[in-house]
């Protein structure tokens, strides 16, 4: 008679090493790590069927950034950056709003910022631009510093990575305090009243790639380090406090802030910071992918990777791109509450934080310029475990296999197998599960010391594991 073996799977753990995870004799259930997953993510204890990317509506060309707003009655009004002009989406319909048609020519990139109701943009070339949310076009604002990266620490807007009138990669420069569209000169006592400044963050550190602010404090995420900006008030106004010396930023768009909280990619992986320390999450207890990711992404397009925040699904979200694709195509997640990660096949050109008025959301341009979120059908996606072994060391037939999975499609399994660890592995066909035994059937039935399992579904709300059932087929 068949003897079950239970799996549970574990997180998805690509850096794990090449051997095989020991099954015990017996019926309690055995965690295994992931060696791959796709399209799926993880919430509530469950792997789950990730919804794919639903568009509407095109920019004319390529988006080179993008940013919500919310209006005065609490409406969202989404602004983004493409070719030489400015656009506000409204409806399914994106609508030029800058200064001036064709205005900002050469613009490469756009970075946002929202403060007291409008809508802040540079692009690091032309005078930075100012919207009120709703309104009819952008204007100058003729005295700031031009920079490659803004943000907003309590009531003052930092413009960092400075080119013009003079670059200083390395610093930042604040607004007068609550108004975004005052900048006296630097030291003077015009400055000093509105509490305006500057400062000159580690030059060892690398260009300012991302500031994240709050109430009190933020961050400003260097290519090489991390500063923690601590508003102190009077003629200091600010305390710059470096506390990160080697794990910066690889790129201005591989950081997002959650909260109090700044998830980021270093040159050596994942980390997240809350300001006084950082911490890995792409090499912990529950997850190993750092080295997995470097391997992977295409180092020649950093500069398109785009992080956000998805609160419906409580993922932090990367879209890179691997291989030799120059834009993303791969949707890594984390999810904060239990460290874990998976991935997805969603092809984008930029992503960035939304929020419909309520909540924040993951929004997406796709490689056709049009915005969409994750509400369209679910794509099939699947688990597959590390390889896994037997505990008396006996060859078995893996004659049937039962998944543990929730969902309203017919789910598939296949088998891997393999003599040796260094072996490559030879798959089953992908097989449906009967409707009676509710297991999948395996004809002939793999023989082998070493086994993995996969669970296949389109439309899942919980892919826990799989029961595999074994027969004794000899020694080895």
């Amino acid at each position: 008679m068949p003897k079950p073996f239970i799996i549970g799977f574990g997180p998805w753990m690509p850096d794990g090493a090449d051997v095989a995870f020991t099954m015990p004799f017996q019926f309690n259930q055995t965690e295994v790590p992931l060696a791959d997953c796709l399209n799926v993510y993880k919430a509530f204890g469950s792997y789950r069927s990730l919804p794919t990317v639903a568009s509407t509506g095109a920019l004319a060309s390529q988006c080179l950034g993008a940013w919500t707003g919310l209006g005065t009655n609490g409406s969202p009004y989404i602004y983004a950056g493409a070719g030489s002009d400015l656009f506000v989406r409204s409806g399914s319909t994106w609508t030029n709003v800058s200064k001036a048609a064709g205005a900002y020519s050469g613009a490469t990139q756009w970075s946002f910022a929202d403060f007291g109701g409008c809508v802040i943009g540079s692009d690091g070339i032309h005078p930075l631009q100012d919207i009120s949310v709703g309104g009819a076009a952008f204007a100058d604002i003729t005295a700031a510093p031009i920079g490659n990266i803004l943000g907003v620490i309590n009531q003052f807007l930092f413009v960092g990575d400075l080119t013009l009138p003079t670059a200083y990669p390395y610093r930042v420069q604040w607004s007068g305090v609550g108004d975004p569209s005052s900048w006296p000169i630097p030291l003077t006592d015009a400055a000093l009243a509105a509490q305006s400044s500057y400062e000159d963050l580690t030059q060892d550190f690398g260009a300012v790639m991302f500031i994240g602010g709050g109430p009190q404090q933020g961050v400003i995420l260097q290519k090489l380090g991390v500063t923690r900006a601590q508003y102190v008030g009077g003629d200091v106004v600010f305390q710059f406090v470096p506390f990160e010396r080697k794990r910066g930023l690889i790129a201005p768009g591989a950081a997002v802030q959650v909260g109090d909280v700044t998830h980021y990619i270093s040159d050596d992986g994942f980390y997240m910071t809350d300001g006084s320390q950082v911490v890995s999450t792409g090499t912990a207890s529950r997850a190993a992918l750092d080295k997995w990711f470097w391997t992977n992404v295409n180092q020649a397009a950093l500069s398109t990777i785009r992080a956000a925040w998805d609160a419906d699904k409580r993922l932090v979200m990367f879209s890179i791109p691997t291989g030799t694709n120059t834009l993303p195509d791969t949707l890594l997640m984390l999810s904060p509450k239990n460290g874990e990660w998976t991935r997805a096949a969603i092809p984008s050109e930029f992503l960035f934080t939304d929020t419909d008025g309520t909540r924040h959301r993951a929004a997406f341009i796709d490689q056709t310029h049009s915005l969409g979120y994750l509400t369209g059908a679910s794509a099939s996606g699947y688990c597959e475990t590390y390889d896994m072994t037997f505990v008396d060391g006996m060859v078995r037939d893996l004659v049937e296999a039962q998944p543990h999975i929730q969902c309203t499609d017919s789910p598939t399994m296949r088998i891997g197998s393999k003599a040796n660890i260094d072996e490559s592995v030879s798959y089953t066909a992908d097989v449906m599960r009967d409707g009676f035994s509710r297991r999948c059937s395996f004809d002939p039935p793999p023989s082998s010391i070493i086994a993995r399992a996969r669970v296949t579904s389109a439309d899942a709300t919980a892919i826990n594991g799989a029961t595999i059932y074994t027969e004794i087929a000899g020694t080895v």
